[in-house]
């Protein structure tokens, strides 16, 4: 239980990381991860992509990145747009309940 908490608040503080960022470039965001001593986890995405399923039913486009440090993850979520990203924020109940969940943790 501990080990999901963790994840879920660095998944929100990597999120908000983004919203803030804007058009940021994900490699850019790769670059600051792998600088702070993270490593890209193709293993780690695919338990994320199990989540992601959920979203790809309700037709929201978004792509995972996962990145650890020892037991420290950090999940990056990839809109195609900022527009993007707060129009799903606004119109989708999965993923306002995952930000809370996230906020909650």
């Amino acid at each position: 239980m501990v080990f999901i908490k963790k994840v879920f608040i660095l998944a929100v503080s990597v999120f908000l990381l983004i919203i803030l960022a804007g058009c940021t470039s994900f490699y850019g965001i790769k670059s600051d991860f792998e600088k702070a001593g993270y490593t890209y986890s193709e293993e780690a995405k695919q338990y994320i992509d199990d989540v992601m399923n959920e979203f790809e039913e309700k037709e929201i486009i978004v792509t995972p990145h996962v990145f650890t440090k020892g037991l420290n993850i950090a999940i990056v979520l990839e809109f195609e747009s900022t527009k993007e990203l707060e129009e799903q924020i606004e119109n989708s109940e999965t993923l306002k309940g995952l930000l809370k969940d996230f906020q909650k943790s």
